[in-house]
């Protein structure tokens, strides 16, 4: 007999998910199985492409609007969005991106949210966690996205801000902190190695980058009780999958069959909690 978390007295839930660049597309597919069993969300820390994500969801509490958004993008779209810069300060200044979420999100405020977000970046100066609770959203989702020497830092509240996945890629503590009694935890770190034709500057920081990511995971996760990760796996393809942000497809497919796995253990885990 199917559970029905709505009817008892349950726990509340949070949902954290993870970066992982257009990884990151898998929210997607584990959102759309939560929304399809009824899986309530009470709490979403976000970081990166789980920022972005997040706060869609945290506006609409649905997710069918940015599915569709995420499998109409090309290559040529994509490359749209890239505003080069002065290679002394970074590849890419980001405002192109900005103004394309800030058009995604409608140019809403934390206070227009209907589920309570934290957006995790990271202060570049004295590498603190910097948890984002107000403000504009797409200022906060820019700011969460930075990857370092790729991006040129986000200037927000009188810091210079980049990617929280820098020191926090699976922010499970953060959602706990904000009430969480069992958190979901999408966790797009990298699960297998990369086998590069050229490993070129790009290729070779965001490599880098998310070898660093995956360290620091396996740390963050250990201490935390009550938890369902979600891991989905991504059929490898020669080349790092984080920049395929035009296969949109695939990505969510993941995303949905990581979610059906773990269905089973988050109704146990909401049963023997509540």
């Amino acid at each position: 007999m199917e559970l029905n978390v709505n009817t008892i007295i349950r726990p509340k839930i949070g949902l954290v998910l993870g970066s992982g660049g257009a990884r990151g597309i898998a929210h997607i597919g584990v959102l759309k199985v939560l929304e399809k069993n009824k899986i309530p969300i009470d709490y979403i820390a976000g970081v990166s492409a789980g920022a972005f994500v997040g706060a869609y969801y945290a506006l609409n509490r649905k997710i069918e609007g940015f599915e569709k958004i995420c499998l109409n993008l090309t290559k040529k779209k994509i490359l749209s969005f890239i505003d080069p810069i002065n290679p002394k300060k970074a590849l890419i200044a980001g405002d192109k991106i900005k103004e394309e979420i800030g058009r995604i999100l409608e140019n809403k405020d934390f206070k227009d949210i209907k589920i309570p977000l934290t957006v995790v970046a990271t202060d570049l100066e004295n590498g603190q966690e910097v948890n984002i609770k107000k403000g504009n959203l797409a200022d906060a989702v820019r700011a969460s996205v930075g990857i370092p020497g790729i991006f040129y830092p986000a200037r927000l509240n009188d810091k210079w801000l980049v990617d929280g996945g820098l020191i926090n890629a699976t922010p499970v503590d953060v959602v706990k902190e904000m009430g969480a009694d069992l958190v979901i935890a999408v966790d797009l770190t990298i699960s297998n190695e990369v086998r590069f034709k050229e490993p070129t500057t790009v290729r070779t920081l965001i490599q880098s980058f998310d070898i660093m990511r995956t360290e620091l995971t396996k740390l963050k996760i250990q201490p935390i009780k009550d938890l369902v990760l979600i891991q989905p796996t991504i059929d490898d393809k020669d080349e790092i999958d984080s920049l395929r942000f035009y296969e949109a497809k695939r990505f969510i497919k993941a995303g949905e069959k990581a979610a059906e796995k773990a269905m089973p253990e988050i109704r146990r885990k909401i049963k023997s909690i509540s």
